[in-house]
């Protein structure tokens, strides 16, 4: 299974609440960008690569949780986005890049599994084009 930006919304949406989120909820918030059908099967292929956990609800006999694995919160802690809600410098923007570009070589001597190697450039371009959005 290679990564696509599929599987990268779906990771962040996931990993946005920390404390799992039912499958219906999921689909709710990602409606328009893919079907219920593509959504399910990908987070199954992600629950098979060791990415999303899926758990039962305590409280719900069908309901099931999902939840990202521990190795993705992980690394979300390592490249702790950095809030751009203001013009920055082109010395903060370098300061992030380099951060982020840092945190993956880092990634790839621990070798890290491809999957997580594959979402952190998905991320870190994202954020590489906010930080071009930003620069004054």
């Amino acid at each position: 299974m290679s990564f696509t930006h599929v599987h990268g919304r779906i990771i962040d949406e996931v990993a946005n609440h920390p404390g799992g989120t039912s499958f219906n909820r999921l689909a709710e918030r990602l409606r328009g960008k893919l079907s219920r059908v593509v959504l399910s099967r990908e987070v199954r292929n992600l629950s098979r690569k060791g990415v999303l956990k899926i758990s039962r609800d305590p409280n719900h006999r069908q309901r099931k949780i999902i939840m990202v694995e521990s190795i993705v919160m992980n690394v979300l802690e390592r490249i702790h986005e950095d809030r751009l809600e203001r013009r920055i410098s082109r010395r903060e923007a370098a300061r992030i890049a380099l951060k982020y570009i840092t945190t993956y070589r880092r990634l790839v001597e621990e070798e890290a599994p491809q999957l997580i190697k594959d979402y952190v450039k998905y991320k870190v371009m994202q954020r590489f084009e906010r930080i071009l959005e930003e620069v004054v």
